[in-house]
């Protein structure tokens, strides 16, 4: 990698206009990350401890919608990845990936493009792919499009890990909606402004899927097995292996 930029200089790179958005939306996410509101923590935790007891061989890694990589960087300590690729659309985020990534022991890229246009593009050249609270923006029928095109890109024996929105079977939208405005009391970091914004974006954005429908869009994708790997204590979230 090249050398790599300073948090301080990064900023000062940024255009203004961009920075004002940037800014004001990253704050409130490092402070639900920081916080730990989504279990960010635990769910890294089980993607590392994956990577050590199934890939105890090397492995390129293709982290979608990578945002500043930190904790996918954590996540890749002491295992054999040989390559990391980074895709989001965010050049401000990627400005501070460059950063994360230069901790790696392995040779990293870092991709700026909607992750949309990008999956599919190269075939097989993954071993695992993973993706964190992103997919869950899309619809169902884009949701087993896109995999597709992920099991298009993973190796024979490769994996497709996602930490996404997922409910009971049985449970609609609605139901799911009504159990994340419960958090309020517990997301005490943040003001009744911050919690608002937080969750019109959640309920005009996200889209989850039952864990019966998270599976059969696994197999419909052309993946041999699944298996839940974490389910959040809110259960809210779930963490699933999509086997290639």
């Amino acid at each position: 990698m090249a050398d790599t930029l300073s948090v301080e200089s990064v900023w000062r790179m940024i255009d203004p206009s961009t920075l004002a958005v940037f800014h004001r939306d990253w704050a409130l996410y490092r402070k639900m990350v920081d916080n730990n509101f989504l279990f960010h923590r635990e769910a890294y935790d089980r993607l590392h401890a994956f990577l050590l007891a199934e890939f105890a061989r090397p492995f390129r890694f293709v982290d979608i919608a990578c945002g500043d990589a930190g904790a996918s960087v954590e996540a890749l300590r002491e295992t054999q990845a040989i390559a990391y690729r980074g895709i989001d659309f965010s050049e401000p985020a990627l400005q501070l990936a460059e950063r994360a990534v230069a901790r790696l022991s392995c040779p990293a890229t870092l991709e700026q493009s909607d992750f949309l246009e990008s999956v599919g593009q190269k075939p097989r050249s993954a071993d695992v792919i993973w993706i964190g609270l992103s997919l869950h923006h899309l619809r169902t029928a884009e949701k087993r499009a896109f995999m597709r095109k992920v099991r298009g890109d993973l190796a024979d024996g490769g994996a497709f890990l996602i930490y996404e929105n997922a409910s009971p079977d049985g449970e609609d939208r609605e139901g799911w909606m009504r159990r994340w405005d419960l958090q309020r009391p517990w997301w005490t970091a943040y003001s009744d402004e911050e919690f608002a914004a937080m969750t019109n974006h959640v309920h005009s954005a996200d889209f989850p899927e039952t864990d019966a429908s998270w599976r059969s869009l696994g197999m419909d994708g052309g993946f041999s097995s699944v298996r839940e790997l974490y389910a959040a204590p809110s259960n809210l979230f779930r963490l699933y292996c999509f086997a290639a």
